[in-house]
């Protein structure tokens, strides 16, 4: 077949199509007018490739030092809460009603941060006897004792958990009254008791944090619709079907219509031999020289 032939097909075509369109009452673009649009200016774009020659240099997460809101603990100790536990005859006299009074000031301050109890062992100056040497060693290893014995004594009296107390000695070296006499020697063989509190107070305070480097990678997937549906009230419903013949190119001033393309035309309207009415519409486009 001739192409000049080829070209009135196709022409004969767009006339149909445009025939029954109108007669259909369809709206349709009008001849050269453009159905693209520009995306405005005024929209911020994102830049979704990436030059991978500047992936090299680049370092990735980075660690800098920024100004963040911190929590601060200060330990209050409160001292002589309740007197010391004296060891009158090298045994610690703790009655109930010590006990009593610990749980009731622990219960007055239940609105307090880590609340807990600290014990502190203290001696006198006399040397330990040779049996007593050979089990704590002197007076600091006594005082020591004494102070971790009263720390397990109160804990179990007061059920409190093992984070809630603790104990220190100081031996000799912390006297209240004179060593020369037995009352004053009486008095330094204590074991006192300390109320431990945090005061929480925010603070700024400078830390190292991570700034995550932030890379975009090239977007390589899209949705496109391919098949649209459209109907109008009181009338059947009318499916147009996009993309089933490959777009036909041409060369500068080249109007050949390649045997392929006819076929190929020719396959759709054979598959699509089962429908009513089925029209073909060319549309066609050019460059902007």
């Amino acid at each position: 077949m001739p192409i000049l032939n080829h070209r009135g097909l196709i022409l004969a075509w767009l006339l149909l199509v445009s025939s029954l369109a109108a007669a259909e009452g369809v709206v349709e673009a009008a001849p050269g007018k453009s159905v693209e649009r520009h995306i405005s200016s005024d929209s911020p774009s994102s830049l979704w490739a990436r030059d991978p020659y500047l992936l090299d240099t680049e370092s990735g997460d980075t660690l800098e030092q920024q100004d963040v809101l911190a929590l601060e603990a200060d330990t209050v100790k409160l001292t002589n809460v309740v007197p010391p536990i004296r060891f009158d005859s090298g045994v610690a006299n703790i009655p109930a009603s010590y006990i009593d009074r610990l749980r009731a000031i622990l219960e007055s301050m239940r609105h307090l941060h880590n609340v807990r109890l600290h014990m502190v062992g203290h001696a006198d100056d006399q040397p330990l006897s040779r049996s007593l040497s050979g089990i704590y060693g002197d007076n600091a290893g006594l005082s020591r004792e004494r102070a971790g014995e009263v720390a397990e004594f109160i804990q179990t009296a007061l059920g409190l958990p093992p984070e809630s107390i603790s104990f220190a000695w100081a031996g000799d070296t912390e006297p209240i009254a004179s060593n020369a006499t037995p009352e004053g020697r009486a008095r330094n063989r204590r074991v006192e008791v300390e109320v431990w509190y945090d005061e929480i107070r925010e603070k700024v305070a400078t830390e190292e944090v991570v700034v995550p480097q932030q890379i975009k990678r090239i977007k390589v997937c899209r949705t496109e619709t391919v098949c649209k549906l459209r109907y109008r009230e009181g009338h059947a419903h009318r499916a147009r079907v996009k993309n089933l013949v490959a777009p036909l190119h041409l060369a500068e001033e080249n109007v050949e219509v390649p045997e392929d393309f006819i076929r190929q035309v020719g396959e759709a309207l054979h598959n699509l031999r089962d429908r009513q009415n089925v029209t073909v519409k060319f549309i066609g486009f050019t460059d902007d020289l």
